[in-house]
Formats: C-alpha cells, sequence, structure tokens
C-alpha cells in the first residue's frame, strides 16, 4: 500500500499512475475494506490530489499538449475516477466523510471546457458510488441531478447510457430527496426509449431506472402510462447486467397482481419466452425470480 500511495502523488509517468490506480482499485475490491483501512486516510489524500491534477505526473510540462498527452489524460483520469467506487463498495455508507472531500474535485470533470468523456467518467462514477454508498448519496442529489438529466439527451450513446444508468441509483438510493425530480427523470428517459434511439444498450439501462423507480417509488409514477413503453422495450437486448433488476421488477408486478400489469401481461410472456431461451440471460430466469 506505501508503494501505490507513493506511485500515485510521486511517480512522474501518467501510465504508470494509472496502472497504480487500476490495480489498487482491483485490490480493494478482491479483498475489502480491511486490508486498506490502516491506509484510508492517506489514500484518500492521494486520490484528491490526483483529482486536483496536482500529483507530480501531472506537473510535467510538455511543449504543448498533443494527442498523446490528451489520450494519457484520459486513461489517468478513468482509473483514478474508478478508485472511488472501488472504496464505495467495500465501505458502503461510511465511505460518505470521503466521498464529501472528493466530490467538488470529481464534479469540476463535469463542467466546461471538459470534453463529452470526462462528463460521462463523472456521471459513471457518481452512479457506482450510489450503488456501494446507499442513503447518504441522498445529500448530493441536488448537485448531481441537474449534470444528469442533462447527459440523458446528450448526442453521445455512451453518455445517454450511463445518465440512464446513474438517475436510476439516484432514485433508488436518494429517497426523498430525488422524488421531485422523478417529472424529470421520466421525461428524459421517454425519448430513449422512442425508435429514434439507435442504441440498445441506451434503450437497457433507461428500462433499468424505470425498474428501480417503480421498485422504490411505485406510486410517484403514472405506470398506466409508463408500464406499455417499458414492457414494449423487453426482453433486454445488450447490456444484461440490467437483467436482474428490470425482470424482478416485472415478476414483483405480476406477483402482486397489479391492476396496470394485467392488460399486458401477453406482452410480458412474449419477451419471457426470449429471454427464458436466450444463452445470454442464464443467470435471471423469469421463472427462478418468481419463486
Amino acid at each position: 500500500m506505501n508503494i501505490y500511495i507513493k506511485t500515485m502523488r510521486e511517480d512522474d509517468d501518467k501510465e504508470v499512475v494509472a496502472q497504480a490506480c487500476t490495480s489498487l482499485a482491483d485490490i480493494v475490491r478482491d479483498c475489502g475494506f480491511a486490508i486498506i483501512e490502516p491506509y484510508i486516510t492517506r489514500l484518500a489524500d492521494a486520490t484528491l490530489i490526483l483529482l486536483r491534477q496536482e500529483s507530480c505526473c501531472q506537473q510535467v510540462e510538455s511543449d504543448g499538449e498533443d494527442d498523446g498527452d490528451i489520450d494519457h489524460d484520459e486513461v489517468l483520469m478513468d482509473a483514478v475516477s474508478d478508485l472511488l467506487p472501488a472504496f464505495a463498495k467495500v465501505m458502503g455508507s461510511y465511505f460518505d466523510p470521503i466521498f464529501t472531500k472528493l466530490f467538488d474535485s470529481l464534479m469540476k470533470f463535469a463542467k466546461s471546457p471538459h470534453p463529452p468523456q470526462d462528463k460521462t467518467m463523472v456521471v459513471a462514477t457518481l452512479a457506482e458510488v450510489a450503488q456501494g454508498m446507499g442513503a447518504p448519496i441522498s445529500a448530493y442529489v441536488d448537485k448531481i441531478m441537474p449534470l444528469v438529466l442533462k447527459e440523458l439527451a446528450s448526442s453521445e450513446a455512451t453518455n445517454r447510457r450511463n445518465a440512464a444508468f446513474c438517475v436510476g441509483e439516484m432514485c433508488k438510493n436518494g429517497g426523498a430527496a430525488a422524488l421531485k425530480y422523478y417529472g424529470d427523470i421520466l421525461h428524459g428517459l421517454h425519448r430513449l426509449f422512442a425508435d429514434s434511439e439507435p442504441d440498445d444498450a441506451v434503450r437497457d439501462n433507461a428500462a433499468g431506472a424505470i425498474a428501480r423507480m417503480i421498485m422504490v417509488q411505485p406510486q410517484s409514477i403514472p405506470l398506466n402510462q409508463v408500464l406499455p413503453v417499458f414492457i414494449k422495450a423487453l426482453p433486454l437486448k445488450e447490456d444484461h447486467e440490467e437483467s436482474m433488476v428490470v425482470y424482478s421488477c416485472v415478476c414483483n408486478l405480476l406477483l402482486s397482481s397489479h391492476p396496470q400489469i394485467l392488460p399486458l401481461v401477453p406482452d410480458v410472456i412474449n419477451a419471457f419466452a426470449q429471454v427464458v431461451v436466450s444463452p445470454n440471460e442464464m443467470l435471471c430466469h423469469p421463472l427462478m425470480l418468481m419463486h
């Protein structure tokens, strides 16, 4: 750990620092919090220095920034940002005090003149932090949601995909703080279900967001309008990491005999029939979810 921290702060090679961050994130996820607990304050400080772009490797002067420098910066910041979800995953709600210190420096990457890939890096990081940290993310909802709602309408498919995932996690974990955004979220997600949306993974993540919203606040959603669009998007086509939450949501509605799902049962049966025979959905059999 001492070597990783020293590398993050003092090495002047961006590729080396990026690899150190990637390896550290893997160690954290695989070994858990106990392995990093004695070092967490120093790890957080080293991460903050990188987010502020004040580490040794970020101070190296060059004769003008070429495409190679930009690529190196992107690889480095992707690796640095990957540390936050790793910490959140193993620390849960206890990550909140550290995240508070890192938050503003992370959010600066979503502002101009940073390119679209930096914005989606921030949004993806926020989504995974919310997923790992849970309820404490509610304190950040008002600062996060304007960015994510704007990203839902991005011209870049990756940005729309990450934004859809992020709004779902914000609604799932943000509690009452997220409720006031439900109307804007549903409006933004509706566009992603339209035939004009060319990317299947974007649509799958939009379905995942709707499923999370239904599961935590069904009374706050006009299900008579939302469910036909939601069910029509099934089965998922590309992002099968969303399968468990999407099909669990549908099964819960069926098992509770929700009046809004009953007219759609033939469509649900058709979608589930395709899921059952799909080699991509072996871990998410609808009949297993209904037990």
